[in-house]
């Protein structure tokens, strides 16, 4: 009797350590398979939820300014509805763990004062039973938690009455020991999947005005293109060139110059739609894509960006400095999509040359190209009339 009683403990022992080393190996998989951290953070949770089974089951980012929890990743039944939610700096089981950098196990929640029952209201829902760990980076500091909800019994565990009543049982100590071990491991991968994605945005991001760079464009465009080609559809573009910015660095400083480019940023990023790519194309250059806009749409956020313009000299934000902005507006299709930034290029240079002032001409050349662009859009004007 003893022996069978040993066998089966040896065999229990043995599936356990089988599973253990199972989801490890998963956990390790999920966390060196990908730097972005949404997706570190899904793998992680499904291994999770494989696991131990639970009924509900979290994963919670403090917010650095509010020290708030925020609910990153959610699965069970009407999760969804915890979306944007937070909980305030110590509150409920997730507060306390986070807080104090312990990890808890509560096998009847009613008999625990940390408990918290407003994400229950949320979900309609009734937590027993919790296990929850804090989320620790390489310094070991609390960057979230990992909590689960009532733990389901097997099928092969639960009678006929429990599965009507959908019973569950609590958490082991075991438990609580393994999935210490994960957060402590999934705390390190998602530090650094959240480091490279910051250095991978910084990338993207021109450092003195705050828009997308030009790699950033140059990226976007490339993917535009794919679609232009393969739906036939029209793309704008706004090729823009700060007017002057070389007189306000000379006269002002280059202090002055680097506030007029910023002032300009603010002014176009009012202007764009959620949809528009803006980025700052270089020096005293900034680029717009309007996707499946016709020229139409350019020449209108063309006029909207001058009369932000006007409104801005007029307030005199800077005292001696007027910003201007020539703009140059094309639009193609698939069949001029690969050109198209030659061609934006081009309308910028004459829209740039019918901006001059006379006595910012200083050769002959540029006379004899001011007068003709002058003439030849006098002559386009006349005819409209």
């Amino acid at each position: 009797m003893k022996s069978n009683e040993v066998i089966n403990q040896t065999a229990i022992e043995e599936k356990y350590v089988q599973d253990l080393s199972e989801v490890f190996c998963k956990i390790g998989k999920a966390l060196t398979s990908s730097l972005d951290p949404k997706e570190v953070f899904r793998r992680v949770m499904i291994t999770i939820g494989e696991y131990f089974a639970p009924q509900y089951w979290s994963l919670l980012l403090i917010e650095e300014r509010t020290e708030r929890l925020k609910f990153e990743i959610v699965m069970g039944v009407n999760a969804g509805k915890l979306e944007g939610v937070f909980l305030k700096k110590g509150e409920g089981l997730a507060g306390w763990v986070c807080q104090n950098n312990q990890s808890v196990i509560v096998e009847d929640v009613r008999n625990d004062p940390r408990f918290c029952t407003r994400i229950d209201s949320i979900l309609g829902f009734t937590t027993k039973s919790v296990i929850c760990v804090p989320l620790l980076n390489g310094n070991n500091h609390v960057m979230g938690a990992i909590e689960l909800i009532n733990k389901v019994m097997p099928e092969s565990s639960i009678s006929d009455t429990s599965k009507r009543n959908h019973q569950t049982k609590g958490f082991t100590i075991k438990d609580m020991v393994i999935l210490s071990s994960i957060g402590t491991f999934a705390g390190v991968a998602i530090e650094n999947a959240f480091l490279h994605q910051t250095v991978k945005e910084m990338a993207m991001i021109d450092s003195l005005t705050g828009l997308n760079n030009r790699h950033y464009f140059n990226e976007e465009f490339r993917l535009e293109v794919e679609r232009v080609k393969r739906y036939q559809r029209p793309v704008c573009i706004l090729m823009m060139d700060v007017d002057g910015l070389k007189t306000i660095n000379d006269t002002h400083g280059h202090l002055m110059g680097d506030k007029a480019l910023c002032a300009i940023a603010n002014i176009l990023k009012t202007a764009v739609r959620e949809s528009d790519i803006l980025a700052r194309f270089g020096g005293d250059e900034f680029i717009m894509l309007i996707p499946m806009a016709d020229k139409s749409v350019g020449i209108e956020l063309s006029n909207r960006i001058q009369h932000l313009i006007d409104q801005w000299n007029k307030q005199s934000l800077i005292p001696g400095m007027k910003l201007g902005l020539s703009i140059g507006v094309y639009s193609g299709d698939h069949k001029e999509i690969d050109d198209i930034l030659k061609f934006a290029d081009l309308e910028l240079y004459e829209t740039k040359n019918l901006r001059k002032k006379a006595e910012d001409i200083i050769s002959d050349a540029q006379i004899r190209q001011y007068l003709w662009e002058n003439i030849s859009q006098g002559k386009k004007n006349k005819h409209q009339l």
